[in-house]
């Protein structure tokens, strides 16, 4: 599909009619088997943000004008619009925005600025703490490669850094608890800890130890937390099998 400005978005739809769940991507193939599994009588929709068009795979049907190096302040409405753009092209009009890992960073930062996002659900991400070691990560690994002499690979990082800049500074708090949708957030207890396939990356977010103390709070948000042991960054969302029908199930009991 093609937004207002030109550029083009690649989006996917599964599912029948139904209440919908929008899930942000980073390549085609992510997140494809939860959206399967979640699509017994809801429409699940999957797209690539504007941002990460093209930085982890090539492009044939997505693209255009966009330098993500020329902004001073993270382009949210660009953003907003081109999840608007999408859920109006997949016909649907409230959703659950949702997103693992850096995509459920994102669904998290946009979920607050839309009331179209009638509610939110995030994995493998710690949703309420954190982000000063997300900030310094996405800082570090931009000045790495700028040092590296890879400006064009340092320049998919900037975005990140004024999200992260900007998540800083607001308090999502009082929006996160209007919505009235499903909440959710989940997380494998191995996610972050000595162990985890990925802990070389995101070992020092502690990811399952930030969500587990923050469990408390994210229920006094309305959130379902779920837990599920043994699993780690990957299988968060690989083990689908594990995954997809505790989400299933705590979608339909929010009455989605």
């Amino acid at each position: 599909m093609e937004t207002a400005d030109g550029f083009r978005l690649w989006y996917e739809v599964v599912g029948e009619d139904g209440p919908a769940i929008v899930l942000p991507t980073r390549v085609r193939g992510e997140q494809g088997k939860l959206a399967a599994a979640l699509s017994s009588g809801r429409r699940v929709v999957r797209y690539k943000p504007r941002q990460v068009v093209g930085v982890l795979e090539p492009e044939d049907e997505a693209g255009g004008e966009f330098d993500p190096t020329s902004f001073t302040r993270f382009p949210a409405e660009t953003e907003i619009s081109d999840l608007h753009a999408v859920a109006d092209a997949a016909g649907i009009s409230e959703f659950v925005l949702g997103g693992y890992s850096g995509m459920g960073a994102l669904a998290g930062f946009l979920a607050p600025l839309t009331e179209r996002a009638v509610g939110l659900m995030v994995g493998g991400f710690p949703l309420l703490s954190g982000g000063e070691y997300w900030l310094g990560y996405v800082e570090g690994a931009r000045a790495g490669l700028l040092t590296a002499g890879m400006p064009e690979k340092a320049a998919e990082h900037w975005l990140g850094v004024l999200m992260y800049r900007e998540w800083l500074g607001r308090d999502d708090t009082e929006a996160l608890a209007k919505k009235p949708g499903p909440k959710i957030t989940w997380y494998g207890t191995g996610d972050g800890e000595p162990g985890c396939r990925m802990y070389d990356l995101v070992g020092g977010s502690a990811i399952a130890r930030r969500t587990r103390a923050d469990t408390a709070r994210l229920e006094e948000l309305g959130f379902t937390v779920l837990a599920f042991d043994g699993l780690d960054h990957i299988g968060g969302l690989a083990a689908t099998d594990v995954v997809g029908p505790r989400l299933d199930a705590a979608l339909s009991s929010a009455g989605w």
